[in-house]
């Protein structure tokens, strides 16, 4: 039995045809979302809606900064005994809250940040740096006043808000900005072991830390490039998506306005928009109202009978027909024919005459249909003798 199993795979089954299907794995491709976008034309579109996106994130992002300088204000007044060494870190706070959202606001003028990409990318990277210059210049002011240990408070902070929250446009820009913070962090502890007289060494135990922090931010930048990429992907599937929405909403729209006027020029309006409503009203019922118990339900047959008194019935006919079709052409005769079953339906709306169908040479149409009149007889004749003066210009 054992050897047996141990049968390798016939090759037929080795090399059979595989049924799974991978074609919808690139809808989430970057690459292919990109040559999508070229492909349709819609690349300058979707930097105006992202930038939508990036502008209402940025105003989550301002009252959260204001909320967390302030909370930190907050606790750290709460809690500090010797509140006369705290005023320095109260004036960097607010000067950096200040600085900031002030550059942030620009952003708010949406037709000017888009005619003017580039004010994004620097006011969010001024941004940026006046919170980690004001860390930086916080923590070297006590440490040469107090001689302090070094503990930056804003790092991870600058980073996420690098990431997620700042907008800029471009991917690689954020990382380069990002990048460039951490290196900025990274040279600033590097400095004061290697060039300060004072024992360093001691507060941040030798290059240990530094290595530390060093593969910490190259994590965490990692992290933060993985978010955007993911995040520009997401948001290009979400655009498109919704491009072909509208889309197909428009299109659809366009083919119900057709099916109207198609169903209008054959039927009168008091029939088709019954038609039209029973239709609608199939196609949206649910499948289990057409199988009940495993069954097909009967078909039912839509009929739409309206019982009208008084009106009068106008059946006109060209005389002479059968000649015009042997004397002209095809094209000739479609043309005549319009002009005249035009002119006849503008009398038929100045009379108030609803025109039923024309079929060939012959225009069927009752007066008295739409809204009930006395009338109805003497419109219908004066149609008819309208339609004769018709004839004779055309």
């Amino acid at each position: 039995m054992n050897k047996k199993n141990t049968y390798k795979t016939p090759y037929r089954e080795r090399f059979r045809r595989c049924n799974l299907e991978y074609t919808n794995e690139r809808l989430w491709e970057q690459s292919y979302l990109k040559a999508r976008c070229k492909e349709l034309h819609l690349e300058e579109e979707y930097m105006k809606y992202k930038i939508r996106l990036m502008i209402s994130s940025l105003t989550v992002f301002v009252p959260m900064l204001i909320l967390l300088i302030v909370a930190l204000q907050v606790i750290i007044w709460s809690f500090t005994e010797y509140t006369k060494y705290i005023y320095i870190n109260a004036i960097f706070d607010l000067g950096s809250l200040i600085l900031v959202t002030g550059l942030l606001s620009i952003n708010f003028f949406e037709d000017f940040v888009i005619r003017h990409r580039w004010v994004m990318t620097f006011t969010s990277t001024l941004s940026a740096y006046v919170v980690v210059l004001g860390d930086i210049a916080f923590n070297t002011y006590y440490y040469y006043k107090s001689n302090w240990p070094l503990n930056t408070l804003y790092d991870v902070f600058v980073l996420c808000m690098i990431y997620m929250f700042l907008p800029i446009p471009s991917s690689k820009a954020a990382a380069l900005l990002a990048i460039s913070v951490s290196l900025t962090y990274v040279i600033y502890f590097i400095h004061f072991m290697a060039f300060n007289e004072h024992n360093v060494a001691k507060y941040v135990h030798g290059l240990d830390i530094v290595s530390i922090d060093f593969f910490h931010y190259l994590g965490f930048n990692m992290m933060g490039i993985f978010f955007r990429i993911m995040n520009d992907t997401m948001v290009r599937s979400s655009f498109l998506d919704r491009y072909q929405f509208i889309t197909e909403e428009i299109w659809l729209r366009q083919a119900r306005r057709q099916e109207s006027l198609l169903l209008d020029s054959i039927l009168p309006p008091q029939i088709a928009k019954p038609i039209q409503k029973s239709i609608k009203e199939k196609i949206i019922q649910p499948d289990n109202d057409f199988y009940h118990l495993g069954t097909s339900r009967t078909a039912e047959n839509f009929m739409s009978i309206q019982i009208h008194n008084d009106v009068s019935i106008l059946y006109a006919d060209l005389v002479n027909y059968t000649q015009l079709t042997t004397t002209l052409t095809v094209e000739k005769l479609v043309k005549v024919l319009h002009d005249l079953y035009a002119r006849f339906d503008l009398a038929a709306l100045s009379f108030k005459v609803q025109r039923i169908k024309f079929l060939g040479d012959c225009y069927y149409c009752v007066a008295g249909l739409g809204e009930s009149d006395p009338d109805h007889a003497t419109m219908a004749v004066s149609l008819g003798i309208s339609m004769i003066a018709n004839i004779k210009e055309v």
